[in-house]
């Protein structure tokens, strides 16, 4: 790859002989125009990442002030995500490289071992791995703008037709003997109702990175409960059952959580048997996290199926012919990843589902665990 302009690398390295091992096989190697400045200590590095742009930062981790995986996590936490890094570690069997590389780094190099060809081939494809990563920020950026500016566009004139059609189905003056023109307009709000809920999730979807997080103690018994009333609807027309147990309290984005809530409830009715829908939840705290299940007796989903439901725009058929937009599961998955949770389903084909979710525990729910444990084992040696 070649680069239109003079590539600037800022290298932190306090070793003065390192830094100049550094240039020359850099200069050796590397064939593209490019200049090295050096900083001494992280404090240097963020004053001349301060003043000036640089293309690239190779950070070695054992610095003055600071070694190992702390000089990774304290340049992250200030310059995390604006460039691409190569660390330089002190060997390569440790792990530290690896566990870099999890952080965000580009590519590590083991310090002892570093060649002119591998520190020429690691800085290209640092800057190649930058460059697609910023693309592909881009253009995720833009189809959120796409999605959220074409379904605030498209919410105002579907919202009329189903109004419309509404007013006109219902209009006495219509005559009650067309019964198929009734039947026609039904059809017609019906449409619209569906054209509605997927404006309704692209809105969602597109809106979701932008939103942050606010975490706070939250009443996961009555989040549910509020997610319950605002299904009254769907639950009688389908004779549903809810059954809702004692819930621990989470840390949690109260609105977010109520939206998984209501996602997971929703699907537990729409995807149902024969029977009328039976849903069960139902949560339990383990360690410092909180588990939530929303269990269901409908006609279960093929285990092949399992990762592909949390896909955008991925879906299954409903028993009665419904079908959702195929945004629920991934809006849902995303909550929960923002929570750093996990969300998964466990399922038998004519049973029914479960999914269940990890959010984190509330430190009331962590104190009232450890006493219990702390009772338990008291009992235990009495």
């Amino acid at each position: 790859m070649e680069f239109p302009r003079t590539i600037r690398i800022l290298l932190v390295e306090d070793n003065p002989s390192h830094a100049v091992f550094f240039k020359a096989s850099l200069g050796k190697a590397f064939k593209q125009a490019h200049e090295v400045e050096i900083a001494e200590c992280l404090v240097e590095c963020f004053a001349k990442l301060e003043a000036s742009h640089y293309d690239l930062v190779v950070l070695d981790l054992g610095l003055p002030e600071t070694q190992g995986l702390t000089t990774v996590t304290s340049f992250f936490k200030e310059w995390g995500g604006e460039y691409p890094v190569i660390v330089l570690t002190a060997s390569a069997g440790n792990g530290i490289g690896e566990k870099a590389l999890r952080l965000g780094a580009m590519d590590f190099l083991p310090k002892g071992e570093i060649g002119a060809d591998q520190l020429a081939r690691a800085v290209r494809y640092g800057l190649e791995r930058w460059r697609q990563r910023l693309e592909l920020d881009e253009a995720q950026r833009n189809l959120k703008s796409f999605a959220h500016v074409a379904a605030h566009d498209l919410k105002s004139p579907v919202k009329s037709i189903a109004l419309y059609a509404d007013m006109l189905r219902k209009n006495p003056k219509n005559g009650s003997e067309d019964t198929e023109g009734r039947e026609y307009l039904g059809y017609i709000s019906e449409f619209a109702d569906q054209a509605l809920s997927l404006v309704d999730s692209l809105l969602q979807f597109s809106l979701l990175g932008e939103k942050s997080v606010s975490l706070e103690t939250v009443d996961v018994r009555q989040v549910t409960s509020k997610a319950i009333s605002s299904l009254k609807a769907v639950a009688v027309e389908n004779q549903a059952k809810i059954e809702v147990d004692e819930l621990p309290e989470a840390n949690a984005d109260e609105g977010l959580l109520a939206h998984v809530l209501q996602n997971l409830i929703a699907n537990a009715i729409k995807y149902r048997s024969d029977d009328p829908p039976v849903v069960k939840v139902t949560g339990v705290h383990r360690g410092d996290q909180v588990e939530i299940s929303v269990q269901d007796n409908g006609r279960g989903i093929d285990e092949r199926f399992f990762g592909r439901i949390f896909e955008p725009f991925k879906r299954l058929a409903g028993r009665f012919g419904e079908e959702g937009v195929g945004l629920g599961l991934t809006i849902c998955q995303r909550v929960v990843d923002a929570h750093h949770g996990r969300i998964w389903v466990e399922s038998e084909l004519g049973v029914g589902s479960v999914f269940k979710f990890t959010l984190p525990a509330s430190s009331g729910e962590e104190s009232r665990e450890l006493k219990e444990a702390e009772a338990a084992s008291v009992r235990s040696n009495a």
